[in-house]
């Protein structure tokens, strides 16, 4: 007995802290990387059997696992501990984060998301802070408590610090495996059910040959070629996916009028172990399908009336036009008579008769019952399109690993999620990826993930595509068995500062590998920018391709402009696509004639040709109006005159624009609203000509502190500007010069200074 007590206090670690015990159990073998399992003391006492089962699995798996247990504050009391615990164990690869675990909402950092820009003064903090888990797994950042909405919920705010890193690089991965409350039962119950699951999916030796994706409507322009070129990437991450109907599907929005089913029957089909989704996503819904994909003539006419989804159908303009009538204070006999003559004009308009209006009328006219059972319709009628919570309860998803690129549906925070549900369904899903908040259609969907068909663990792979809002929700150390004769599990935490190893792997045949390899030797500084576009140069494989140029894009600005260059007319459509968006983001003069061949001259690469008319407003106009002109001779279009013009018209307008922006933004007699909301937008629409009057307005009283500390933030988000280094030498100059310079504003040029460099 005494033996056995003496054991026990071997591996367990007490520590008081607060009143509050806090228990740190030590691995019980010691072998390969570390991994931490972060619980609270509740949901420990009730799945205690199944947490130390699931510790030995990882352990058998070749991690040294704690387990770190507490009855949690705050979120920086448990920091506090992996901090502590970072510094002890070796190698240190990642943790996951189960039960009730408080939730860090994370302000003043929107720059480290994709898309989620805010307001966080206008906004209530629920909804304009992005929930976030980079708080426990990346320590290089720095945080500062502002409040919590009250002692019953585990929401805790955090303002991002301004003198810290400004640049998201996990010092390990990290998981939730969280209960959405809103699925109902026990959760203790269903938490031990899911360990459970880990635990057996740990023993299993399967390779990852069975692939599903899918593209839902509206999701990067439903452009074809960027649908079609998934096939390179899948090609070059999976390369043990057999070359079969059964073993690799691309799915498409197109395919069915009501895609839901079939992705039903994919999602319960055994052999599948990952699915891919990119589509649009809210918290509790997946957005599959709009419009039924059919044409008949019933079809054809609800589409005209609703303006093909896009809501600009003479029914639509019909029902705002009326609506606004009536908040404005019309009875009810004035607006049926300007209905009236609003039909006449929409007659016109649309080339239809009276007799075209004659459902409208009907259904403007409903009795509140037969209103109510519209709605119900149309309720159920949206079910069609859409994957929601009620559709997941119960469900039996099968695949091991789940990735929704889309909007919110990794909410792990919130009561009911998309995520949680799969996790928890009584499938075999044991991990998904997800967003807390909305994410960049243009973010590039599988960097580095073909690590995971040589045996990485799920986590390793997330930890390099990291984004505030990104995460894994589920066990992020499944693996799946590697299909190649190497093994790449652990092998990135054990050789964080090796660069000779990782310039061994460079030559690698495995794409994926070389892109980690790229990455490593990047942040040791052990890689120039001319060797990167050198590599980008020879390289057959798109990814790597793609690879270079990411990093490229915060490198020298000579490099990153013969970087885009080449961007612009690579054969894979991704490099096309992120090229086109970062022209802008530069305002590099040097490459804008190549970007204006690519947008003339390929206009069917139809998300490229967005990215690159979005940046037509922030970019040199007379660089761009000589760059065009250079490129007419070369256009080879049937009407090419009329194709010139809708070119020129399209500049005109924004320069135009650009004028009226600028003018606004500098005209202290205008209203400071309209000031600070220009200012706001030039976070994604750079105005690079505009910088030396932006730096002299951050010293400029005249204009009020609120203004100046938005130019200063905004200028923050100059990250690619060819002029970035403008902005961080008259940012250190003004600092250096001006010793009154009030704190906040001083705070927010520092701030701007280190997310610059």
């Amino acid at each position: 007995m005494k033996k056995i007590f003496l054991a026990i206090v071997s591996v367990c670690l007490t520590v008081s802290l607060m009143g509050q015990n806090i228990k740190v159990e030590k691995p019980t073998v010691k072998k390969g990387n570390a991994f931490v399992i972060v619980i609270d003391n509740a949901t420990f006492n009730a799945c205690q059997k199944q947490v130390y089962d699931y510790r030995d699995a990882t352990q058998a798996d070749g991690l040294s696992t704690y387990i770190l247990r507490g009855d949690w504050e705050n979120p920086m009391q448990l920091r506090n501990e992996l901090k502590k615990l970072y510094k002890k164990a070796k190698n240190m690869e990642g943790i996951v984060l189960i039960g009730d675990i408080p939730v860090a909402m994370v302000r003043n950092a929107q720059h480290m998301t994709t898309a989620f820009k805010m307001d966080e003064d206008k906004f209530d903090r629920n909804e304009s802070s992005v929930g976030s888990d980079r708080f426990y797994d990346d320590l290089n950042l720095e945080f500062e408590y502002i409040g919590r909405d009250s002692v019953d919920t585990d929401f805790f705010y955090y303002n991002l610090k301004t003198d810290c890193a400004q640049h998201l690089n996990p010092t390990y991965y990290s998981a939730r495996i969280k209960y959405p409350a809103e699925l109902g039962g026990d959760k203790y119950e269903a938490i031990a059910t899911f360990l459970e699951k880990c635990v057996e999916a740990h023993k299993m030796q399967n390779t990852l040959d069975n692939i599903v994706t899918f593209a839902g409507h509206g999701y990067n322009s439903d452009c074809l070629i960027t649908w079609m070129d998934e096939s390179i990437t899948l090609e070059e991450n999976f390369q043990f996916v057999k070359n079969s109907s059964r073993n690799l599907k691309q799915l498409n929005f197109r395919h069915e009028d009501y895609m839901k089913y079939r992705l039903f029957d994919e999602l319960q089909r055994p052999e599948v172990d990952a699915i891919f989704f990119n589509e649009h996503g809210s918290i509790d819904k997946q957005h599959i399908s709009e419009i039924p994909n059919k044409e008949t003539p019933t079809d054809y006419a609800e589409k005209y009336r609703h303006g093909w989804g896009w809501d600009s159908g003479p029914y639509d303009i019909m029902s705002k036009e009326t609506a606004k009538r009536k908040k404005a204070g019309m009875s009810d006999e004035e607006v049926a008579e300007y209905a009236k003559r609003l039909q006449d004009t929409l007659c016109k308009d649309f080339h239809v008769t009276p007799k075209f209006f004659d459902e409208w009328w009907r259904i403007r006219n409903f009795t509140p019952e037969e209103r109510k059972a519209a709605a119900e319709k149309s309720k159920e009628d949206r079910r069609l399109i859409i994957i929601d919570l009620k559709d997941l309860k119960g469900f039996n998803p099968q695949p091991y690993f789940v990735m929704f690129n889309a909007c919110y549906n990794g909410s792990f925070h919130r009561k009911g999620n998309i995520s949680g549900y799969y996790i928890f369904g009584n499938g075999r899903t044991i991990v998904c990826q997800g967003n807390t908040v909305n994410v960049l259609q243009d973010k590039w969907t599988y960097e580095c993930v073909g690590i995971i068909s040589l045996g990485a663990r799920i986590g390793e792979y997330n930890r390099l595509v990291p984004t505030l809002e990104g995460h894994l929700i589920g066990d992020p150390t499944f693996h799946f068995a590697s299909g190649a004769d190497t093994e790449f599990r652990g092998v990135i935490a054990a050789n964080r500062n090796n660069g000779a190893f990782w310039r061994s792997q460079l030559d690698s045949p495995y794409p994926a590998v070389q892109n980690v390899a790229l990455r490593m030797l990047r942040d040791l500084n052990q890689i120039s920018a001319g060797e990167i576009l050198e590599k980008m140069k020879e390289s057959r494989f798109g990814t790597v391709r793609m690879e270079c140029l990411t990093l490229l894009s915060r490198m020298d600005t000579d490099t990153f402009a013969e970087a885009l260059k080449l961007g612009l007319k690579d054969r894979y459509e991704v490099v096309r696509r992120r090229a086109g968006d970062l022209c802008g983001r530069s305002g590099d003069p040097r490459v804008m004639e190549t970007m204006m061949d690519v947008f003339v001259n390929y206009p069917e690469a139809k998300r490229v040709s967005y990215d690159i008319s979005t940046n037509f407003l922030n970019i040199n106009h007379d660089a761009l109006k000589a760059a065009f002109e250079k490129v007419k001779p070369t256009m080879t279009y049937l009407d090419n005159d009329e194709v010139v013009k809708e070119v020129e018209t399209a500049i005109a307008r924004n320069v135009k624009r650009y004028n009226s922006t600028v003018k606004e933004i500098f005209d202290k007699s205008a209203k400071e609203s309209d000031r600070i909301s220009d200012i706001r937008m030039t976070r994604n629409y750079n105005l690079h000509e505009a910088i030396p009057q932006f730096l002299e307005m951050l010293t400029d009283k005249d204009n009020s502190l609120e203004i100046r500390l938005n130019v200063a933030e905004a200028l923050g988000w100059y990250i690619y500007s060819y002029k970035r280094q403008d902005i961080i030498d008259g940012c250190q100059k003004i600092l250096a010069e001006n010793s009154d310079l009030e704190p906040e504003l001083r705070a927010e040029i520092e701030q701007t200074i280190n997310r610059l460099k």
